[in-house]
């Protein structure tokens, strides 16, 4: 069983690690997103180091509007929409490339909800399903630290994204992000966040410095006094924030395991939250004394 914990931890520590290295982003926008076509306020969907091609978010998105995806923050670029003549089916479209909106067609959702958007550039489609979280309107798919600690310190272009939770789509987080020492905010978008209008940046609450707060006065930032490894978690339902300093081991998973086969399956994403019902997207699995990285399709 110890050998099991061991290997376990192995597999977790190497999964977490990667989100909070070099990551992309596709930008998607359109009527049918909370900020219709306005670039400053384009969320990201996210892809990571493992699968560079696999971009995921979730995201409200209203009936019968349209919506595109881009590889950059204007119009003009490498964007993505749907093929000619495709439509969404049982929540699949194949996806064609063009920019200024030739080459593709925009996509469009028969139900207004939330959405759970996987998009996949190499091999032109993707899934886009109702998200089993609806209790709340999701506006963005991912926010992005800024400042003197990060890897690329106060380029909003580069900051260092915290990834939305595939089950509680409200919580963002990275683990065993290296962090140096010094002051930082939050991103929410990334070119509406470069014209560091506030609007677009939380900072410290000024009442509780556990809190986030939007659009405030006073350009109030966290502190990290020591250098070295961090978890931050936030949680936009309850503007709550959440550093901690990377602990060894297994992170974020709790459990009792055996040896046995026929144990029951557990899957778990890369930052260490268990899921109960899976989709598209990479998970530890966990059965028995096995632990794996998987890529479900």
């Amino acid at each position: 069983m110890m050998k099991y914990f061991a290997k376990l931890a192995s597999v977790i520590a190497l999964s977490m690690s990667a989100p909070a290295l070099e990551a992309g982003n596709l930008w998607i926008i359109g009527d049918a997103t909370p900020y219709g076509w306005s670039t400053d306020d384009a969320t990201a969907l996210l892809s990571d180091t493992d699968t560079p091609d696999v971009y995921t978010g979730t995201i409200y998105l209203k009936a019968d509007a349209n919506f595109k995806f881009m590889t950059q923050t204007d119009f003009g670029g490498h964007e993505y929409g749907a093929s000619p003549g495709s439509s969404l089916t049982d929540g699949t479209i194949a996806l064609a490339a063009g920019s200024f909106d030739e080459g593709y067609s925009q996509i469009q959702v028969p139900e207004s909800a939330n959405y759970r958007i996987t998009v996949n550039t190499g091999d032109m489609t993707a899934t886009i399903v109702k998200s089993d979280y609806q209790e709340s309107e999701i506006g963005l798919c991912s926010l992005f630290l800024v400042g003197d600690p990060m890897p690329n310190g106060w380029s909003v272009d580069n900051g260092s994204p915290l990834y939305q939770d595939q089950t509680a789509p409200y919580i963002f987080r990275t683990s065993r992000l290296a962090l140096k020492t010094g002051s930082f905010k939050i991103a929410s978008v990334i070119k509406g966040g470069g014209t560091w209008d506030p609007k677009y940046w939380y900072f410290r609450d000024a009442a509780d410095s556990n809190k986030i707060a939007l659009n405030q006065s006073g350009d109030l930032q966290w502190n990290i006094t020591d250098a070295g490894d961090y978890d931050i978690t936030v949680n936009l339902l309850t503007s709550a924030i959440e550093i901690a300093v990377s602990q060894p081991g297994i992170s974020g998973i709790s459990g009792t395991y055996t040896d046995n086969t026929d144990a029951p399956v557990y899957y778990y994403t890369t930052t260490g939250i268990q899921v109960t019902n899976p989709t598209q997207g990479i998970y530890i699995r966990c059965q028995g004394d096995k632990t794996t990285k998987v890529y479900l399709k």
